[in-house]
């Protein structure tokens, strides 16, 4: 029988997803690597022992901080840009929402990049897992939203998301001032490329 003092203390409502919270900032901050799971308990003010009773390893701990955030479900419902506006505007508006939305997970998608650039087989799993949801929702929304497409459509959302996936990459290279310019800039040109001529 375990000791009271070193068993995992009972599930708290609502605990799972604080660690997760936690987690991200802390992994945000040092990395995945950089981050022991005796860090993460401290920071919670929890014992190891119930970290692990939520999250069995620390690869599992990644990949729910990561999972947690439901991409999948938030590409169900892409941003519809006005159906009135002509079709590369209506692309450009798309790519631009998109990728706000993204920046508003701006720790998560750079810890991801962060931990597959050195070789996490996580993050990479993971990653790829959400580039292939993001190329899965762009093939259903594109041609509703932009049925005057003139490329395939399996090019157009590779396109798409290669667009959005190198500007998460840029982001980190220039200044916050010129994220937002050269979003719309990337816009209007993948925009051009996928109604050329409609």
């Amino acid at each position: 029988m375990a000791d009271a003092a070193t068993a995992a203390p009972a599930p708290v409502q609502g605990q799972r997803e604080r660690i997760l919270d936690i987690a991200l900032g802390l992994m945000a901050e040092r990395g995945a690597s950089g981050t022991s799971m005796r860090a993460l308990a401290d920071a919670c003010g929890l014992n190891v022992a119930a970290l692990y009773h939520y999250f069995p390893s620390k690869d599992a701990l990644l990949r729910a901080v990561i999972e947690e955030r439901r991409y999948g479900a938030q590409l169900q419902s892409l941003p519809i840009p006005d159906l009135r506006l002509p079709p590369e505007e209506r692309v450009a508006a798309l790519v631009v929402e998109m990728w706000d939305g993204a920046m508003a997970e701006a720790p998560i998608w750079r810890l991801l990049l962060s931990e597959a650039l050195h070789g996490d087989d996580t993050a990479r799993d993971v990653g790829d897992d959400l580039r292939r949801t993001l190329e899965g929702g762009l093939a259903e929304a594109l041609p509703r939203l932009v049925p005057e497409l003139a490329i395939d459509l399996d090019v157009a959302t590779r396109l798409v998301a290669a667009t959005l996936l190198a500007l998460l990459v840029e982001s980190s290279l220039v200044s916050a001032d010129e994220v937002a310019a050269r979003a719309r800039t990337r816009a209007r040109d993948v925009a051009r490329v996928l109604v050329a001529g409609a």
